[in-house]
């Protein structure tokens, strides 16, 4: 066996330090757990929540550095995160639901390698017009320009389900326009109508509401007469309140649809579980409130609302420890 003199590991020591020094690295410390989550476009409100987490978690939970990156929306975030691109995503609990079973835009491709980890807000379908626009129903809508966001969208792929199931896709003139774009194209009468799949209260719609009354259209009636709740059983039932935009007289009937935080089957189970206690921690909500009011909604006790796939494991046993009774289809496996 070799025998090193107290200079020769001093020397070595010298030596490592000056490598480590010179290619950035530290000597000392946990090692850094980096960790990408997909947003949506720079203008969306996936990007919001997706910072909200990214900036908290970064400063609460050591060795651990999450970054936000800006996609398409929500189908691309799911395709991204199984395809490994990602450690996690945003996206709705259609996208995630039609992903992992492979159905719908996912047909034939199923999406095996996501899991879900819980809520963090609910996205209200938002119909919007103008109060003197002569609409006043969903049926109206026929020949009309309408916003219906950018392809690859979460509110590009609800509109699709909505319309579809009315009998209106093809009837509507589609413009791929997203949250204050679609917005902007209603002031200056470039549509007559946009929708968006956005927390109340939505911020398009405010900015909308700044020129003028706006008007919301009742989506829950004329879907509840037809087969879309049971095709899309993570749609719910939403009221909008009366006074909740300017012009709006009463409260207005829509649809909700559970925006989920969801990751890749790879990620340790560790730290999974680490990122979800900080995340849903009373510090982490209180954080998560000052982002956004709609992640009122992100607790433990709603954390299983629009999960349809199987947990990660790192969530299930998070959620388990905190009292949650974690039903069979969606246990992680």
């Amino acid at each position: 066996m070799r025998r090193w003199s107290w200079a020769g590991v001093w020397g070595l020591a010298v030596a490592i330090a000056l490598v480590a020094a010179s290619s950035g690295a530290s000597v000392a410390g946990p090692a850094t757990n980096r960790v990408t989550i997909l947003g949506g476009p720079a203008a969306g409100i996936f990007n919001v929540f997706a910072t909200g987490l990214a900036t908290f978690l970064s400063r609460t939970v050591p060795g651990v550095d999450v970054t936000v990156a800006a996609t398409g929306g929500s189908a691309e975030n799911v395709r991204r995160v199984n395809a490994g691109e990602a450690e996690m995503g945003v996206a709705f609990a259609s996208d995630v639901h039609e992903g992992y079973h492979g159905v719908e835009v996912f047909q034939g491709t199923p999406q095996r390698n996501i899991r879900a980890i819980g809520l963090l807000f609910i996205g209200v379908g938002h119909m919007v017009t103008y109060r003197d626009s002569g609409i006043r129903t969903v049926a109206d809508l026929g020949g009309k320009r309408v916003a219906v966001g950018s392809p690859g969208s979460g509110t590009f792929g609800n509109a699709q389900r909505i319309f579809g199931e009315l009998g209106l896709w093809d009837r509507i003139q589609r413009v791929p326009l997203l949250g204050s774009a679609a917005a902007a194209a209603l002031r200056d009468g470039r549509v007559e109508a946009f929708y968006y799949t956005g927390p109340y209260p939505d911020r398009a719609t405010i900015e909308a509401a700044i020129a003028k009354e706006v008007h919301l259209l009742d989506l829950y009636g004329p879907l509840s007469r037809t087969d879309f709740f049971r095709k899309y059983p993570y749609f719910i039932r939403y009221l909008v309140p009366a006074r909740g935009y300017n012009g709006l007289t009463e409260a207005v009937t829509t649809v909700g649809l559970p925006g989920l935080w969801f990751t890749h089957k790879d990620v340790p189970a560790d730290l999974v579980r680490r990122l979800v206690a900080a995340a849903y921690s009373r510090e982490g909500h209180a954080h998560m409130l000052q982002v956004h009011s709609a992640t009122a909604d992100m607790t433990s006790r709603r954390a299983l609302l629009g999960v349809s796939i199987p947990l990660h494991p790192g969530a299930e046993a998070h959620w388990r420890s905190v009292g949650l009774d974690i039903p069979e289809p969606i246990r992680a496996r």
